[in-house]
């Protein structure tokens, strides 16, 4: 787990150095993508880690020796994303993030729906009738808020949807996937 907490602590680093290189543009944007990750990369083998960095399309993919991976950034589901697990097509992914630990695999998705809160519930609940429900719950509050929380699973994956909704905001879902 200390592996991952460095990787946590060198992604920090990654993510003030993005906002520092997406002020730049063109050519001078790759020179700052790759001498970032050529620090943080120096920095992490200060610590005895060997990790590998690379920014691309505002994506941030870091990989130490053992297989612990980290990558986050991007507005597609994971290209390795279960096929047991549908992304509803209505949904415009905002953020995706998979990681993978002790050879474990976790993704997630967040986006918004362009519906309401109650038909994606509905997509979801009966998108996994064949597999096991662990929670099934929402809470109504003020100013026309309600969230959805469905979590269900099967022999292979814990899968969790949130779901957001409030009133001319607009609906934003969570989706996490996570390897058993």
């Amino acid at each position: 787990m200390k592996k991952v907490n460095k990787i946590l602590l060198t992604f920090l680093a990654v993510v003030l150095s993005l906002m520092l290189i997406f002020s730049f543009s063109g050519c001078t944007q790759r020179i700052a993508s790759k001498v970032v990750e050529k620090a943080i990369e120096n920095a992490a083998a200060k610590e005895g880690k060997d990790i590998d960095v690379n920014l691309e399309e505002g994506q941030v993919q870091m990989k130490d020796k053992e297989g612990n991976e980290i990558s986050l950034g991007g507005a597609e589901k994971p290209n390795d994303w279960p096929d047991v697990v549908p992304v509803n097509k209505d949904i415009k992914i905002q953020f995706s993030g998979k990681t993978t630990t002790d050879g474990k695999k976790n993704w997630s998705i967040s986006g918004v729906y362009s519906g309401s809160g109650q038909e994606i519930y509905e997509y979801y609940k009966g998108s996994f009738t064949d597999w096991t429900e662990e929670v099934d719950s929402s809470m109504s509050g003020e100013g026309g808020q309600k969230t959805y929380y469905y979590q269900v699973s099967n022999d292979k994956y814990f899968v969790s949807i949130v779901i957001g909704e409030k009133t001319d905001e607009g609906i934003a879902v969570l989706l996490t996937v996570n390897e058993k």
